[in-house]
């Protein structure tokens, strides 16, 4: 069994790892320095890969963004300034010598979710990130979707609400424009105006705040949570009409809300599903936390097949 090396660049950090089996045997954690352009963001990639290259026989890396994983190209990541038909893989193995490949980041989750984690045993899943914004990514019978142009899975732009408010890609109505983090403190923050809740003693509100306070009964903060479950359930019930998975996960920070958040969901998703009484269908939690992506990356360099 080789050693391969996972690489998760968001548009904060990189996650880089060692992998070895089913374990993220050493790791390291980087800046980013997006803002600073492509060049020396490309910098910060090769020195987190330089830990590990003397011990890793390939290269995986998991990105935010459009990525076309059969050409290595980063065709456009929004969290990494001026990143446009970025040629990585052919970058990369010209500096290392070794294989390269890379992936959407949601996708490298869901690889490291359906392997080692949640996932382990399905054939059929789907996975989302909630965070700033909402990912998604899909397995089909036992086969990774990435769609004719490795758009597969945009989750977060399916639209609940065909009338509804304007999302930052410049659509109307998209599931990120109302369970996304920036979002679950627009809803805090326009209902403090109007009823009294704890929540007003925070001057800097976050999802995890509101849930915490949520959990103690706060009436409002429920309520939040509550609305952010049905929206999410409405988005998981079209997930479930069309893909029919045996497991929907949920990832990322706001996913450890629990129950005040999972419950919402499965309830809204139970009224919505066509044929529920027939269906085998898990809601569950990621357990990987932020080494999924890592493994999931190092997994995909590691089975050309995928």
């Amino acid at each position: 069994m080789s050693y391969y090396i996972g690489v998760d660049v968001g548009g904060t950090n990189i996650k880089a790892g060692i992998v070895y089996k089913d374990s993220v045997i050493k790791r390291i954690n980087l800046k980013t320095q997006a803002d600073r352009g492509p060049e020396e963001c490309l910098n910060q990639i090769r020195r987190a890969i330089k830990n590990f290259i003397n011990e890793g026989e390939g290269i995986g890396i998991g990105i935010a963004g459009i990525i076309d994983s059969k050409k290595g190209i980063v065709r456009y990541s929004p969290n990494l300034i001026g990143w446009e038909d970025i040629r990585l893989v052919s970058i990369l193995k010209k500096d290392f010598k070794k294989p390269v490949r890379i992936l959407n980041d949601v996708n490298a989750i869901l690889i490291g979710e359906w392997i080692y984690g949640a996932g382990k045993g399905y054939k059929n899943i789907f996975l989302f990130t909630l965070g700033t914004g909402v990912g998604g990514a899909g397995v089909c019978e036992g086969r990774l979707l990435f769609g004719a142009n490795g758009f597969a899975g945009e989750f977060g732009h399916t639209v609940i609400n065909f009338s509804g408010p304007k999302c930052l890609c410049g659509n109307y109505g998209c599931l990120e424009r109302y369970v996304g983090s920036r979002y679950i403190i627009e809803l805090a923050h326009n209902k403090i105006k109007k009823e009294r809740t704890s929540l007003s003693n925070y001057k800097n509100l976050t999802p995890k705040i509101i849930a915490d306070e949520a959990k103690k009964g706060d009436r409002i903060a429920i309520e939040i949570f509550e609305e952010v479950g049905y929206y999410i359930g409405i988005g998981v019930a079209n997930i479930v009409n069309l893909f029919d998975p045996e497991v929907v996960i949920i990832s990322g920070g706001i996913s450890r809300a629990g129950k005040i958040l999972f419950e919402p969901i499965k309830r809204t998703v139970r009224q919505r599903i066509l044929g529920p009484q027939y269906r085998r269908l898990k809601i569950v939690p990621a357990k990987l936390g932020d080494e999924a992506g890592i493994l999931g990356s190092a997994f995909f360099v590691a089975n050309l097949d995928l």
